[in-house]
């Protein structure tokens, strides 16, 4: 086992030396510290197919509320439309899911205000 620090008695410490800096010259200015230059990623523009998704979700929403025989089947078709798209593929399939859950709510509602669907159907078996 090595008792001694710097690798034995006849080895003499290593003294750290300061970094080696440029004087000053005053005929080039200094350069200023600048950050590295970042990567910044093309803007692609929007097409038809973006509209379609917003416009969709838009709709399914608002569909909810009032219109909803016009607007929730328009908000369904924009967001299969608006899916085709690969930017806003989330908000497409959220269109496309408040849409479906909103028209089987209307489907189901209009066929048990026509008393076609069964009472145990719509208040629940007990």
């Amino acid at each position: 086992m090595n008792t001694y620090p710097n690798g034995g008695p006849d080895r003499q410490p290593v003294q750290a030396q300061p970094p080696q800096f440029q004087p000053y010259q005053p005929g080039t200015p200094p350069r200023p510290m600048l950050p590295p230059p970042q990567y910044v990623r093309p803007q692609r523009s929007f097409c038809w197919r973006d509209v379609f998704t917003v416009l969709g979700f838009v709709s399914s929403v608002v569909g909810y509320f009032f219109a909803s025989v016009l607007l929730l089947p328009l908000g369904f078709i924009a967001s299969i439309v608006g899916f085709r798209s690969d930017r806003n593929r989330g908000l497409a399939v959220a269109g496309i899911v408040i849409s479906a859950i909103g028209v089987l709510m209307k489907v189901m509602l209009i066929l048990s205000e026509a008393a076609l669907l069964p009472d145990w159907f719509t208040n629940g078996i007990w």
